[in-house]
């Protein structure tokens, strides 16, 4: 009797450690999403999907922010709210727009390239669209001044009698004039840089896109069709590609 309480007690005691072993102490988040895409959560780099499984956190607030080349930057904040929480998160990543990326460069030099995340090459772009319109609309204020300035020497000369008098007004008239053309053709400069930086961009934002795609390519939907005595078969050996052309 003495051997059975004591056997039975020592299995109580087991059950018990087992039990406070398995109890729960975090909440756990579930994460999945396209393979090769880097995952961060709360800017802390957890590598790149698939996970190796769940994660064990304690409750609170986390941002899953995702990313990979050719796609939008996925950000999402979930809220733990107990240690019993168990959260899935399924990231589906949406592919960058072509459309998107060169008709932006046509409101702003460089939009296309923010919008693809080659912010460097953006803020060039908007730096030579601005420069150039802001340097055109100077040269032409001054322009105009200079226009004015111009034609009040030009009457001025016309209107003279005196010789010396007509040689200084005429110099002066002159010099007016090559300034006022000075202007113009800064001017013109100015919008020939802004608008080659919106060519140039659209240009960037079409090759920021791969022409050519090769790999092994989707399975085909129809697999019933396949012969699929390979899996019974070591000797039979199957090979699947494709090659895809985008323009």
């Amino acid at each position: 009797m003495i051997t059975q309480r004591l056997s039975l007690g020592f299995l109580l005691g087991v059950l018990l450690v087992g039990l406070m072993s398995n109890t729960v102490t975090a909440a756990t988040l579930e994460v999945t999403g396209p393979a090769g895409a880097m995952i961060s959560l709360n800017n802390r780099p957890l590598g790149t999907f698939p996970l190796d499984g769940p994660l064990d956190l304690p409750p609170g607030s986390y941002t899953i922010h995702v990313q990979r080349p050719g796609n939008e930057p996925y950000e999402n904040t979930i809220r733990l709210m107990s240690i019993t929480d168990w959260q899935r998160v399924t990231v589906r990543l949406i592919p960058f727009s072509r459309r998107v990326a060169w008709s932006g460069n046509l409101l702003l030099a460089g939009l296309g390239q923010h919008y693809l995340g080659h912010s460097f090459r953006g803020y060039v772009y908007n730096a030579a669209e601005v420069g150039g319109l802001l340097t055109a609309l100077a040269a032409e204020l001054q322009r105009s001044n200079l226009k004015s300035d111009y034609l009040k020497l030009a009457d001025l000369y016309n209107s003279s009698i005196n010789a010396e008098e007509i040689v200084q007004l005429g110099n002066a008239a002159d010099a007016k004039y090559n300034d006022m053309h000075d202007m113009a053709d800064l001017r013109d400069t100015g919008l020939m840089v802004a608008g080659g930086a919106i060519a140039i961009s659209i240009i960037d934002a079409l090759l920021s896109f791969p022409k050519v795609e090769a790999g092994g390519g989707a399975v085909p939907v129809q697999t019933s069709q396949l012969d699929t005595s390979w899996q019974n078969n070591n000797t039979d050996h199957a090979l699947h590609a494709s090659l895809r052309l985008a323009f």
